[in-house]
């Protein structure tokens, strides 16, 4: 029994010996990868090939998590621009080594990069909003551009004719963030859609591409009034010239009478459709002068017994 046990011993003993061995090379082995690896990014940090840099580091880090190879990998970040990736990555170095010799060399690094300001490029639509940063006009509309420290911020956009609108975000430090808000139309009390828009863009008779005004009402109906005299005049003219004939032919009172009666009445048509015709002229030309309506026309129609027409006065 005491031989079997001292056997068993030796052999117990010599497991251990060979485990432990094993487990050695292992980590030798790990360790030297690890050397590798950490002097193949170095060179290539030298060589200004930073992100294949970043690399070589973390995989260095993987094969041995040495804390201190968390500093190159924030010095590869820095480089390339990832100033958050490397405030992050220096602040797990501290939380791994809280007794570091070089912790306060690391936090003035940290807050040099804390430092360095967000870019918030705001845009909205539609554009041209008034951009307002935590309550503070910032003197630019969108879409602009507009630095802002690390932290939380409310940026607020305004424009006429359309319900402000803010909104709360976190910046980080040295990042680009873009902000895009819409912009919703203020509702018309009158029922118009567009509400301010439609009243800045003109009066209700001006044309819809916003050059010459609309003939009015007024300019048609002189115009009605011209056609239509003149096509009376002209058929009472004929009728003239007919009862003139027949006067020739058979001379008597009643078609005397019937003549000169239908020569009136001719006279009377061409006089109103001439002043009818010039005075839609005249206020088509008065209102394209001055649709503002500052100007006015008073025309009024007038027939005499042996004449006719219209009357025009312009006011200014």
């Amino acid at each position: 029994m005491r031989a079997h046990r001292s056997l068993f011993a030796v052999v117990a003993v010599l497991t251990v010996v060979g485990l432990t061995s094993s487990a050695y090379a292992q980590s030798t082995e790990t360790r030297n990868r690890a050397r590798q690896l950490y002097t193949e990014a170095q060179a290539l940090f030298e060589a200004g090939s930073f992100a294949q840099a970043e690399a070589s580091f973390r995989a260095a880090y993987e094969a041995t998590p040495n804390p201190v190879v968390l500093k190159a990998i924030a010095s590869a970040q820095e480089h390339q621009g990832n100033i958050a990736g490397a405030i992050a990555t220096l602040e797990e170095y501290l939380r791994l080594s809280p007794t570091t010799a070089d912790r306060a060399e690391v936090e003035a690094r940290l807050q040099t990069f804390r430092a360095r300001p967000a870019m918030v490029n705001i845009s909205s639509t539609p554009p041209g909003a008034q951009i307002i940063v935590d309550g503070t006009d910032s003197g630019h509309t969108t879409p602009h551009e507009v630095s802002m420290t690390a932290g939380s911020h409310t940026v607020e956009l305004r424009l006429a004719g359309h319900a402000a609108t803010a909104q709360t975000f976190e910046a980080r430090a040295a990042t680009r963030v873009r902000l895009e808000l819409n912009l919703d139309a203020e509702a018309d009390p009158l029922g118009n859609e567009g509400g301010d828009e439609q009243a800045a863009g003109g009066g209700d008779d001006t044309s819809s591409d916003g050059g010459t005004p609309d003939p009015s009402a007024g300019v048609w109906v002189f115009a009605g009034i011209g056609a239509a005299t003149l096509i009376a005049g002209t058929v009472f003219g004929f009728l003239a010239l007919s009862e003139q004939s027949n006067f020739d032919t058979e001379p008597s009172l009643d078609t005397a009478d019937r003549g000169e009666t239908f020569a009136l009445i001719a006279d009377i048509g061409f006089g109103v459709a001439a002043a009818s015709v010039i005075t839609a002229v005249v206020l088509y030309i008065v209102e394209r002068g001055d649709s503002s309506g500052d100007s006015a026309a008073i025309v009024a129609p007038f027939a005499t017994q042996n004449s006719g027409g219209v009357t025009a006065a312009l006011r200014f």
